[in-house]
């Protein structure tokens, strides 16, 4: 009777084990389902980079917790760091950033005008050429999301100097075919001998124009259309500005011309 005690005893123990057996898998496979069914596909995009992940975690704080991420109180966060995570969860993470960035800018150069008689009006010429300088610039740049908010200049230094372009504009006139450096309206006046010599010490002679120092320079020759050539060499007391006296041979030929305002061309 003693081997059928055993053999009933080893039953006992073979169901007990197997009963055991049986409930551990069935936790096993509970606990399987249990966490099959919390796992969410996420979407998380930094800066603009989109990657797909799988996490167990409830919410964006628990998941960058558990990835050990610290964010910045100016990150931006959607849909928010205690927002539930589902499935198919979209998170949206722009990093704050501020960081320096030295470059190299050309710097325009400056154009400088300077008149001529060498040229007629309306011509031009660039004698000499400009050149672009160069500057090291330094800023300070603020990003989110990757994306530039501000940018400032805090240092520059100077690599090379701009070379200023300089342009000859043309002050010269032609007129049937002499070019002259300018031209001014005067009103001209005839007179005739007065038996004295001009201010030069020259006697008078068709041609000889009377002018106001400050306005046409002495000695200088010109023309007067409908007179002809003229040369600066005398002065008067009723010269003031752009008044000019012409010399003719005779009286008759002076009060013919009388006072009229004119073109004088000046070489």
């Amino acid at each position: 009777m003693n081997w059928l005690k055993q053999k009933i005893d080893e039953n006992r123990t073979f169901c007990r084990v197997l009963a055991l057996a049986i409930g551990c898998n069935l936790i096993i496979i509970g606990l399987f389902a249990m966490i099959s069914y919390s796992v969410k596909d996420i979407t998380v995009t930094v800066n603009g980079q989109t990657a797909q992940y799988k996490t167990i975690r409830n919410s964006v704080s628990d998941m960058l917790r558990g990835w050990d991420v610290t964010l910045d109180e100016k990150d931006v966060v959607k849909p928010g760091m205690n927002k539930a995570l589902h499935d198919g969860t979209d998170v949206e993470i722009d990093l704050y950033d501020i960081h320096k960035e030295t470059v190299s800018e050309a710097t325009d150069f400056k154009t400088k005008t300077e008149y001529t008689s060498d040229l007629l009006e309306g011509e031009s010429k660039i004698t000499t050429e400009g050149v672009k300088g160069e500057d090291k610039v330094t800023y300070e740049i603020v990003t989110l999301g990757g994306v530039e908010q501000s940018r400032k200049e805090i240092a520059r230094e100077t690599i090379s100097k701009p070379v200023t372009q300089v342009v000859a504009e043309g002050t010269a006139v032609s007129y049937n075919g002499v070019k002259y450096s300018k031209v001014i309206t005067v009103v001209a006046t005839g007179y005739t001998h007065t038996g004295n010599r001009t201010a030069t010490g020259t006697w008078p002679h068709r041609g000889t124009m009377a002018v106001d120092r400050r306005v046409v320079a002495m000695g200088s020759y010109g023309y007067v259309p409908g007179y002809g050539e003229v040369h600066a060499e005398d002065t008067g007391g009723a010269i003031r500005g752009n008044r000019i006296d012409l010399f003719f041979n005779s009286r008759g030929q002076a009060v013919s011309w009388g006072r009229r305002t004119v073109d004088l061309y000046i070489k």
